[in-house]
């Protein structure tokens, strides 16, 4: 029960909500990078690149940067309108990595030209079982 009061206690203000939806994005960020990375670097229809991994990596990060940057800059704006738009950046942000983790799993729709990584699992499985 008290993780519950803990977890809702998150939810009491404009500035621990914020922070929430960055924790969640940040979530979904570690998420994506992940099964992207495993997927390029044993998928073997991709050539895995270190560049590459590293280059993914540091766009998020740089894009989180840039999330946490727009809270100061949200401040500058007169009083509802700043918070209003630091929610629609952040959970259109979120909606966005969460499509990407679907996409993974051929769940949804993006524009990565990548073999699915549910065919790649499923093909490893088919190759258990023959044997």
């Amino acid at each position: 029960m008290q993780m519950i009061e803990w977890l809702s206690s998150f939810l009491e203000s404009d500035n621990t909500k914020l922070i929430y939806i960055l924790a969640l994005i940040m979530g979904a960020n570690i998420i994506d990078f992940t099964i992207g990375w495993l997927n390029a670097k044993f998928n073997p229809k991709m050539k895995f690149s270190s560049s590459k991994a590293i280059f993914g990596i540091a766009r998020k990060l740089l894009l989180f940067i840039l999330l946490v940057y727009s809270i100061p800059m949200a401040l500058l704006m007169p009083e509802p309108l700043g918070i209003s738009a630091l929610y629609v950046l952040y959970i259109g942000y979120l909606v966005s990595e969460i499509n990407s983790v679907l996409n993974h799993f051929k769940l949804a729709d993006d524009d990565k030209t990548v073999d699915p990584f549910v065919n790649f699992f499923k093909k490893i499985f088919e190759k258990g079982d023959k044997q």
